[in-house]
């Protein structure tokens, strides 16, 4: 005679459930009931009911009690040898969520100059992200000075003499100093010189102001304006003025802090140290708002603090 097909599916066993398997697994491991709940974090009686109702369940005994000991039945060491080690994959995965809880994530659409690109923020940039592995960073490198808002950008770096747009947070990162350089290699062969008349006497790479106008040179370095007026290679960007300049093309002028890695290795060399001038001030710069995201905050005092311990 048939077995009616209610009757059959309340002779199956019932699927057991995560938390059942999770009580049984760790009494199995401690070998007491009042363990297992203590580094559970609940009653002894709620661990007992989970087991209970796991073997039930299954139709089956895992574990043989005592007043004094817990033991596993042979069912038990079978089903404990299956299920024990995706319990312990289960929990990996969760100290792992853990450990990054509360670690900000997510996309940082960054835009820069190109000259400080390509010199110091390559550097900070790496030991961000080491930092912060949850992080994404995007970074646009142009001379132009990019709508945030309607872009999409989160911040920007901007070098500046004058005032920055009042719709955003400008945080001071450092002064830009202009300042003239030549390689070891051209001044063996040239010379050194000792005053700026005789800058006339040399090869000079010059600095073409163009759409940068006001950033080099300044109002007030008349004299060495004039004498670096004129030369044989002559462009707007910094970055092919130091590349000219390591390669032992004469001397030209760089922002200090493009011109730090070379004078670092003694690729470059500081020519006419007494002579200095201000070309700008580099920002940081967000969007102004009465909660500044998460991201964006992190990246701000990241910087902030990697450049004060460059100065």
């Amino acid at each position: 005679m048939p077995v009616p097909r209610a009757a059959a599916r309340a002779q199956s066993p019932r699927a057991p459930q995560l938390d059942e398997i999770a009580a049984f697994v760790r009494v199995a491991e401690l070998g007491s009931f009042t363990a297992a709940a203590a580094q559970l974090g609940v009653p002894k009686s709620t661990v007992s009911r989970a087991v209970t109702r796991l073997e039930e369940g299954l139709k089956v005994r895992l574990l043989q009690r005592s007043p004094r000991a817990v033991a596993l039945t042979d069912a038990g060491r079978r089903f404990f040898g299956d299920v024990a080690p995706h319990i312990a994959g289960l929990r990996d995965a969760a100290q792992a969520l853990d450990a990054y809880q509360g670690q900000p994530q997510g996309l940082i659409r960054l835009s820069a100059p190109p000259d400080g690109g390509e010199s110091f923020l390559g550097e900070m940039l790496v030991e961000f992200a080491a930092r912060y592995p949850l992080l994404t960073l995007e970074v646009d490198l142009s001379s132009r000075q990019v709508d945030l808002l309607r872009e999409g950008f989160d911040v920007a770096i901007r070098a500046t003499r004058g005032l920055l747009d009042s719709s955003l947070v400008a945080r001071k990162l450092f002064d830009s100093d202009v300042q003239l350089f030549a390689a070891p290699s051209y001044l063996a062969r040239r010379g050194t010189p000792r005053a700026l008349e005789e800058l006339a006497d040399h090869e000079r790479v010059v600095f073409l102001p163009g759409a940068r106008r006001g950033q080099w040179p300044v109002d007030d370095a008349r004299s060495v304006r004039d004498a670096m007026a004129t030369g044989r290679i002559a462009t707007d960007n910094f970055q092919l003025i130091r590349a000219t300049l390591r390669a032992g093309g004469g001397i030209g002028p760089l922002p200090r802090v493009l011109a730090a890695p070379d004078l670092a290795s003694g690729r470059l060399v500081h020519v006419l140290p007494e002579w200095s001038q201000r070309a700008g001030t580099a920002y940081l710069v967000y969007p102004s708002a009465r909660h500044v995201a998460r991201n964006v905050a992190v990246f701000r005092d990241f910087v902030l603090a990697w450049v004060k311990r460059l100065a």
